[in-house]
């Protein structure tokens, strides 16, 4: 799958650029985004707005955030909530999924 160097958003296949940061993917991410770091699910919201929102509040508190958007909004570059049925995960590094979630409901207690 592809990936955006800038926003590290993972795409579905044949789609070339990122609709939000206008840049080309690549296969692979850089090596300085932590390729050792093992990364858990932490929580699926009904879209990448809610997503941004909980990865902001996360890399505050200094924990780096995983987005991966559903197919429509990947491709096509669909912001909002979503589509019903769609989903998009959050994934954090294992050893930080305890603080993650802590920080997660009390942002969901508030909305």
């Amino acid at each position: 799958m592809p990936f955006c160097p800038e926003c590290k958003y993972e795409f579905v296949a044949g789609v070339k650029q990122c609709a939000d940061c206008l840049v080309e993917l690549v296969d692979e991410l850089p090596e300085e985004f932590h390729p050792e770091v093992k990364w858990a699910p932490l929580h699926a919201l009904p879209g990448p707005v809610y997503a941004e929102m909980v990865k902001g509040a996360l890399e505050k508190n200094g924990i780096p955030c995983l987005i991966q958007t559903d197919a429509l909004a990947s491709a096509y570059g669909v912001q909002g909530t979503a589509m019903g049925g769609a989903e998009t995960l959050l994934f954090v590094p294992e050893d930080q999924l305890k603080k993650s979630k802590k920080i997660l409901s009390q942002i969901l207690a508030h909305i």
